[in-house]
């Protein structure tokens, strides 16, 4: 039976024509602006309070201060407490979660589109008159530490944490989102009542409304609803800066009885909001992107050291991280790592080629539309758009933006944002087998392995 050749991909189609949803943009009198589109796929409607609280705003010895008090947001209001909160959306039919990221803290919920309104009205109430219960703070941080203990065990949890601590020091971003016992320790009320009355204003917050609705309703609700609800000034903290470059380090925490290793390696890199990010983004499909990048194509295809090797530039409002994240054999992981550093070296040198281009190209354009087919994929866009003051018309250009992005284009951002001489290469396995591959790459630490929950 003839059919395609299995050696290679099949030749990418023509892209179709592709349309971001519309959407309505308005601004409240107190400062509070509200983002809303229609995509009547489903009778369902998501809906989002978002503010500048995230992680990105722990204090100095306060790891863990941004998700704890954005937890605690549905958890008691001034009206109600836990079980009546869960009570309401149970009625509503919905769901409801708060939480944070290194950027923001957040309310959100998705509901039926019928009980858009009554839907709003409950996320208003929880992200804006949030009661702190003393003993609602002590269960969740009950809950933070047996989550502590769990990751313990946790080796890709473990390198995430190592690699943060080495790229980015005792900063915000060398911490995890959710902190550790020591900072958990000293977070009382007081204190999570502050975080909560300096990083939440309106004036500086988001209302994100995807799904089966009419646009200029939600408005008016949000009017009713919020726009009378004064608002304390907006933060001026900017997103933490730049770490400083420095030399290829290598750190290794010891666990004697992994049975194989994992391996990061990587760099501080761009803010979302840097112009090149698209460049950038189709650099890194045809770096370590997808699955037939030259990573993992390397890595996995070619010699065999993993399931699965891929890179990242981690979009944050300060300069994330870019990583390369895998999990090798034990006795492959010196290798893997020389081989990454050799893709990273590699892509620098001389323009990629054109099939390769046009396959990145493709698969970014043509894997986009798939993240709209739901209204919390409208949603999600919606709050990218919002937090990192990206323009309105930036996804309606996105197909033609990586279009534009040529060979010279990717060598060139390949050169100024891959810096392989200042590489954080970190691996969490036994210390007495990868101490001797790593030891040629440059001057490594060895850390304890965690005690045992």
């Amino acid at each position: 039976m003839n059919g395609p050749p299995r050696d290679r991909p099949p030749t990418p189609g023509p892209v179709r024509p592709f349309h971001f949803p519309p959407f309505t943009r308005h601004r409240l009198d107190n400062g509070l602006t509200v983002l809303a589109g229609a995509s009547p796929r489903a009778p369902l409607v998501d809906l989002a309070l978002v503010f500048p609280a995230g992680a990105e705003h722990d204090p100095p010895g306060a790891a863990g201060l941004a998700g704890l008090t954005a937890g605690l947001l549905d958890e008691g209001t001034a009206d109600r407490d836990a079980p009546a909160i869960a009570a309401a959306v149970a009625d509503l039919g919905g769901r409801v979660a708060s939480g944070a990221d290194w950027d923001t803290g957040f309310a959100e919920g998705q509901f039926l589109a019928r009980h858009t309104g009554e839907g709003l009205d409950l996320l208003a109430e929880i992200a804006t008159r949030p009661a702190f219960p003393a003993e609602e703070l002590e269960r969740q941080r009950r809950r933070r530490r047996a989550e502590l203990l769990r990751r313990r065990t946790d080796p890709g949890y473990l390198a995430e944490k190592l690699f943060a601590r080495t790229v980015y020091g005792d900063t915000p971003y060398g911490h995890t989102l959710l902190g550790d016992e020591e900072s958990l320790a000293g977070m009382d009320r007081d204190r999570v009542a502050g975080f909560y009355q300096r990083h939440y204003p309106l004036a500086a917050g988001y209302l994100l409304a995807a799904g089966e609705l009419d646009p200029e309703a939600v408005i008016a609700r949000a009017e009713a609803v919020l726009g009378g609800l004064p608002s304390a000034a907006a933060p001026t903290a900017g997103p933490p800066a730049a770490a400083p470059g420095g030399s290829l380090r290598v750190a290794i925490l010891d666990r004697p009885q992994g049975a194989q290793t994992e391996l990061r390696l990587g760099h501080p890199g761009v803010p979302r909001a840097h112009p090149e990010f698209i460049a950038l983004t189709v650099m890194n499909a045809i770096l370590g992107g997808k699955f037939t990048s030259r990573i993992n194509l390397n890595l996995r295809e070619r010699h065999g050291f993993t399931y699965g090797a891929f890179s990242r530039f981690d979009g944050r409002r300060g300069p994330g991280p870019f990583a390369v994240r895998t999990a090798v054999e034990t006795a492959a992981a010196g290798a893997a790592a020389r081989e990454v550093i050799g893709e990273l070296t590699r892509i620098r040198e001389s323009p990629v080629e054109a099939e390769e281009l046009d396959d990145a190209r493709a698969w970014l354009i043509g894997t986009f539309p798939l993240s709209l087919q739901t209204t919390t994929g409208l949603a999600d866009r919606l709050e990218t758009l919002a937090v990192y003051g990206l323009p309105d018309d930036y996804y309606d250009r996105f197909p033609d933006a990586v279009l534009a992005v040529g060979r010279d284009d990717v060598l060139a951002v390949a050169r100024r944002f891959l810096r392989p001489d200042e590489l954080a290469v970190v691996a969490v396995g036994p210390a007495a087998e990868l101490e001797p591959q790593l030891a040629g790459l440059g001057p490594l630490e060895v850390h304890p392995a965690p005690d045992a929950p």
